[in-house]
């Protein structure tokens, strides 16, 4: 299957691919926006931070899937997972299930994650992200 891939060592903590995701699928006024790349700042030894950015990786064998209770989560025509935001209860089962922890929610609670849209690909000023495997 394939995901968003990060190059932790080339990303600069620009927030760029979290902008870009939130832009290019939520409205201005859209107060459910979030963006569907997780991103945090890590502190090293000497003064130094890494930067650290991920989103779903549509596992292989995508444990959210079977964890869903209402059977929201599916895979698409080209193998990305996906939620019907319609059917989703917002019961989080599917954090729990993920090794990553990867899935975001919004202020409704419900679950998105990553499209495959490549937005965030093409907008990385440092080519730390890529599709990959």
């Amino acid at each position: 299957m394939g995901h968003i891939v990060s190059d932790n060592d080339r990303c600069v903590g620009c927030l760029a691919c979290v902008v870009t995701c939130m832009d290019h699928h939520f409205a201005a006024e859209d107060h459910n926006a979030v963006s569907f790349r997780t991103y945090k700042a890590v502190d090293l030894s000497k003064g130094l931070t890494q930067y650290l950015t991920d989103s779903c990786r549509h596992c292989a064998d995508a444990p959210c899937i079977d964890a869903c209770p209402v059977s929201c989560i599916s895979r698409d025509n080209n193998g990305w997972t996906k939620v019907d935001r319609d059917e989703c209860v917002g019961c989080r089962a599917c954090l729990n299930a993920c090794p990553y922890a990867l899935p975001v929610f919004d202020a409704e609670g419900k679950s998105r994650r990553c499209d495959g849209c490549m937005a965030c690909v093409q907008v990385c000023p440092n080519g730390a992200l890529r599709l990959g495997e």
